[in-house]
């Protein structure tokens, strides 16, 4: 600085320096020169260190918002939540210039969660040009909250200097449907636009009416539209008159529908019986009059949809076989033959009044009964039928035991009822009513009441026990009633207290300590432990420990987590292998009653942080400070390096172990210290080196080999007789295989560290 502040005094001419020797003042000029040449270099560099440091800032800023869309390692809903907030902190730091640059807007675009600002893209918060920026909005609509955000199709605006894009619009129109409402009308007969609409699960009501005439006359992509999962018959209304009057493209139309929506979810099959109570969807009424009095076209469509007999010529709707098809899928459609009446006439046939029995009105049962009463399977499916009496099955049937033990798991309290009480005591009705799962307790409270003879069956206590649901009384009712001497029958009270665990409290003493009813009541559920008495829990830790293990899956829920937490013992905390156990089922650190000592067991402190990170806090000081622990840790999950100890902070071994481990424990790491960029860059520069001088060293030792000949003789290597594409691709298992490169899996450790700190900017 004393030098510097001398010469540009002699430049300045302030001194003496002029009554000098000519060459003296010669020198003097150029040495000042000099310093001014100097002076403006430093000047440029700092103005170049400036940019470089603003660009690094940008740099910093554009990686965190895109490594805050989170990785695909991602998976606890602790994680989504800590970067979804690492996005927004980020994106409100920006100055609101920055918040205009395309880049940022892009960068923010890749997030998990957005910033509420690019959610709506308020036109007073974005001017227009970035409101219009084709890229920009394409990462809109290919934002994974894109579809949530515009579902009711409210608030979606494509802009008009984008409308005539094809490549936007067939993303938009696939991602948001309900965009056809309002796009361009030259879009309307296009093939692709239409589509690209198709690709999507939920297509808008009313489509076709979106679309041109020259669409909705092309078979095959009407064809593509009834084949949907969410298409409806209705729409079959807006197809051309061409395709209604075309009856190979109608038959293949109802087809494809009916074969969507049977062959893969119970919500088709609902889709598809709900058809029949919308009369729109009577799919015959939008055919010609040609094709409804077509046979083909008539019977495909009836024997789908009884209802459709409705709309079918006047022809057939006398015709034996479409009326007869109609009736047998739904009965009601009896209704619309001609002449009225003319189904009666069909209840004569054996096969239809058996296929139409069940779902049949009480006049038309008894109808049936009539004519086929005599046939016992016949009576047996008539027991299906909510409409029935039992007055109406012949007495000859009705009067046979066999009978109603078959028909005892159809037998609805009404039923039962009817029943003489000579039938209710009977034991071989009451062995078949404990093997129904459909009936009510009352039926079969019932059936202990007036039948207690049937209780001295074992086989038969047990079909009734696990057939019936939460009903305390009448689980009293059968042991007390019952001759066996259920209390104290071990194989009885497993089969019990495995299905209803509070069965245990009439166990007898003996069995109520039993190790394997215990057991058995343990892993029914998971409150069970409750029931447990507290001396058996703290004589048997093990036991409550494998209870944990067994309702590992209900760890899910944190009612039965909490359930089961009350359930257990607070000595049983203090026990390792319970809170073992309760670690690697999933739950939670239990700072309140586990013990200080479990702080520095490695074990439950690795098991501990697989679950959540942050339980690594749990850790003792001196874990904290234990470096291969520490390491070994970081390989569970790497942003634990927030809360090493201090002397590990900047160990580079315990960084290289996190760095190379995640991405995202750059960003932590930064977190605990503010003087940690210096090392980061220090880092950096270091293991890069290392890399260099490995690359180095391999291409050093390849350079002098002995390179092949053209006849590929004189080769000290077999192995590099392959020519010098192949010498490249396969140098590192040259190197590998001559005995050079010994610590492969380190250099591999760096080249991954090496793209991870490059990913910040580093």
């Amino acid at each position: 600085v004393s030098v510097l502040f001398v010469m540009a005094t002699v430049a300045d001419g302030k001194t003496e320096y002029s009554n000098y020797h000519p060459s003296s003042i010669e020198k003097s000029e150029t040495r000042c020169q000099q310093i001014l040449e100097c002076r403006r270099q430093i000047k440029n560099w700092q103005d170049k260190l400036t940019r470089l440091l603003v660009e690094q800032e940008r740099y910093y800023r554009l990686a965190k918002l895109r490594c805050a869309a989170g990785s695909t390692d991602i998976q606890s809903a602790e994680s989504i939540l800590s970067w979804s907030a690492d996005t927004h902190f980020t994106w409100s730091d920006l100055s609101w210039i920055e918040k205009q640059d395309k880049d940022f807007i892009l960068a923010a675009l890749e997030s998990k969660e957005l910033p509420l600002e690019l959610k709506s893209f308020d036109e007073d918060v974005f001017p227009l040009h970035i409101r219009t920026d084709p890229e920009i909005f394409m990462a809109r609509v290919h934002h994974e909250s894109f579809e949530v955000a515009f579902r009711d199709y409210a608030g979606l605006v494509v802009p008009r200097t984008l409308c005539d894009d094809k490549n936007i619009m067939l993303e938009v129109v696939q991602r948001q449907p309900m965009v056809v409402e309002s796009m361009p009308d030259h879009w309307r007969d296009d093939p692709d636009i239409f589509r690209s609409v198709l690709k999507h699960q939920d297509l808008p009501w009313k489509l076709l009416q979106y679309f041109s005439k020259e669409i909705r006359s092309d078979a095959e992509l009407m064809l593509a539209v009834f084949q949907h999962r969410d298409s409806e018959l209705s729409w079959m209304g807006d197809c051309s008159e061409r395709l209604r009057d075309d009856k190979v493209f109608f038959i293949n139309a109802v087809d494809k529908f009916r074969s969507h929506c049977t062959k893969r979810t119970v919500e088709g099959y609902i889709k598809l019986r709900n058809h029949n109570e919308k009369p729109e969807n009577q799919v015959l009424r939008y055919a010609s009059q040609r094709l409804r009095s077509d046979f083909d076209v008539v019977m495909n469509c009836v024997q789908q949809w009884g209802m459709n007999l409705e709309h079918a010529s006047d022809d057939l709707r006398r015709n034996d076989k479409i009326v007869m098809a109609a009736c047998t899928q739904d009965y009601t459609a009896s209704k619309y033959a001609l002449p009225v009446g003319l189904e009666i006439s069909f209840l004569e046939h054996y096969d239809f009044a058996r296929s139409i029995i069940p779902y049949v009105s009480a006049e038309t049962l008894k109808l049936c009964l009539d004519k086929h009463g005599e046939d016992e399977g016949f009576c047996l499916l008539s027991t299906l039928n909510k409409n029935l009496e039992w007055s109406m099955i012949p007495e000859a049937i009705r009067s046979d035991p066999n009978f109603v033990a078959r028909a005892a798991k159809s037998l609805s309290w009404g039923l039962w009822e009817a029943l003489p009480l000579e039938m209710k005591r009977n034991v071989q009705i009451a062995s078949a009513l404990a093997k129904s799962r459909k009936l009510k307790n009352g039926v079969i409270w019932d059936v202990v009441d007036k039948c207690p003879e049937a209780l001295s069956d074992r086989k038969w206590v047990m079909d009734l026990i696990a057939n019936t649901m939460y009903f305390p009384d009448l689980h009293l009712l059968i042991v007390t009633k019952s001759v066996i001497d259920i209390p104290n029958d071990k194989v009885l009270m497993l089969h019990a207290v495995k299905h209803h665990p509070y069965l245990w409290e009439y166990c007898s003493d003996e069995l109520r300590g039993d190790r394997d009813v215990l057991i058995a009541v343990a892993e029914a559920s998971p409150d069970a432990l409750r029931i447990v008495p507290s001396t058996y829990q703290l004589d048997h830790p093990e036991f409550v420990a494998c209870a944990i293990r067994k309702h590992r899956k209900h760890f899910e829920n944190r009612n039965d987590i909490k359930t089961m937490y009350i359930g257990i013992l607070r000595e049983m905390w203090h026990n390792r292998a319970v809170a073992m156990a309760w670690l690697e089922s999933g739950g939670e650190w239990n700072y309140v009653d586990f013990p200080p000592r479990f702080r520095e067991d490695e074990e439950m402190i690795l098991t501990a942080t697989k679950n959540s990170w942050t339980e690594f806090r749990r850790a003792s000081v001196m874990l904290r400070r234990d470096k291969a622990f520490v390491i070994q840790a970081l390989a569970v999950d790497a942003r634990i390096i927030l809360d090493v100890s201090k002397e590990l902070f900047f160990d580079r071994d315990v960084v290289m172990a996190a760095f190379n481990k995640d991405v995202r424990a750059i960003e932590f790491h930064t977190k605990g210290d503010d003087q940690c960029f210096a090392f980061l860059v220090s880092f950096a520069k270091k293991i890069r080196r290392r890399l260099r001088e490995s690359r180095a060293f391999i291409d050093e030792f390849i350079g002098s080999a002995k390179c092949p000949s053209a006849g590929n003789v004189g080769c000290n290597l077999s192995m590099l007789n392959q020519g010098p594409v192949m010498l490249a691709t396969y140098e590192d298992k040259i190197a590998s295989y001559a005995g050079i490169l010994h610590e492969e899996e380190e250099l591999a450790r760096y080249e991954s560290t090496s793209h991870h700190l490059a990913a910040w900017g580093i």
